[in-house]
């Protein structure tokens, strides 16, 4: 039998309390982005999962802003399946966005057409933005415990920026200046209409003030 949660937490709270932690890898790495020792937290029990952001298409920020009379101030990309969004808040880093379904589904939900469709576009969205922008690669994340709509992050650091390569570059980009949020959305406008080319769909360009 699969352990259950309760099972696994008791399991390793008991090697926890007997040994203790492991001892990270982390600031051994170059791109480690702090100095000095950290305190690791003690590590809570289980408990019920809470509710997600949109939870059965309620409320969903994703869809009501992508629905609204002039959705280019969010979305910035789209065909009849799937929508690129810029980033709600503003970011530190030179290219963040947000591959998403247009209709409101969850990873475990998207048709075969959907997945199909998400997974071209994963690839010929990072082409088109290493193709206009001084960057290296686009990283692909999904976490999805804050909300339903299945939304894939896209982020890159800049070219030869060496300290943010790997998983840190999440922890640096909270830590370093918040780049101007029209630039980065002239960036994004110009990786849509690149995107129109290698994979068609629909740019739709930040509304001028």
């Amino acid at each position: 039998m699969p352990e259950s949660a309760a099972e696994w937490y008791a399991r390793v709270r008991a090697a926890v309390e007997s040994d203790g932690y492991r001892e990270a890898p982390w600031p051994a790495w170059p791109t480690w982005p702090f100095d000095g020792s950290m305190e690791v937290r003690a590590l809570d029990g289980p408990t019920d999962e809470a509710p997600r952001n949109g939870t059965d298409g309620v409320d969903c920020a994703q869809c009501e802003r992508s629905r609204v009379d002039d959705p280019s101030a969010y979305i910035f990309w789209r065909d009849d399946l799937a929508m690129l969004g810029a980033p709600f808040q503003q970011t530190s880093l030179p290219f963040r966005c947000y591959l998403m379904p247009r209709r409101h589904a969850d990873l475990s939900d998207l048709t075969p057409e959907e997945a199909a469709r998400l997974g071209v576009l994963l690839t010929y969205t990072e082409r088109a933005a290493c193709e206009v922008l001084d960057l290296p690669r686009v990283q692909v994340a999904r976490w999805g415990d804050g909300a339903e709509h299945l939304h894939w992050w896209l982020f890159a650091r800049p070219t030869g920026m060496a300290q943010l390569r790997g998983t840190f570059v999440t922890l640096w980009e909270e830590l370093l200046p918040l780049s101007d949020p029209a630039a980065l959305r002239a960036d994004l406008d110009l990786v849509a209409a690149r995107l129109v080319e290698l994979a068609g769909g629909t740019a739709l360009p930040a509304p001028s003030d």
